[in-house]
């Protein structure tokens, strides 16, 4: 009997953002916390603004930030503690 061998998962990112909206000034922050089946996020402390990710989730999100800051829709983007977190186990957990 053949055994598969489940391909681990790596993503590296932030656990927190924050930025300026160019247009009207207003600052805003997306907050993450790691938890074995996945990231909860909250943008701006506001609960209505919370949700589960995964942490591909996230990587995409911080690179459309990019984007946005490189476009001038938004300005002073600076990423908080980068971390690197892997499946390996079945649960999402952080690594080295």
């Amino acid at each position: 009997m053949e055994t598969k061998v489940k391909k681990t998962k790596k993503f590296k990112y932030h656990t927190s953002t924050t930025f300026t909206d160019s247009e009207d000034g207003s600052k805003h922050n997306f907050v993450t916390q790691l938890y074995k089946v996945g990231v909860y996020g909250i943008f701006d402390g506001r609960s209505e603004c919370q949700g589960g990710y995964v942490p591909s989730q996230i990587v995409k999100m911080e690179k459309s930030w990019i984007k946005l800051q490189d476009e001038g829709k938004i300005k002073d983007l600076v990423f908080g503690r980068e971390i690197v977190v892997s499946d390996e186990t079945g649960f999402w957990k952080e690594v080295e």
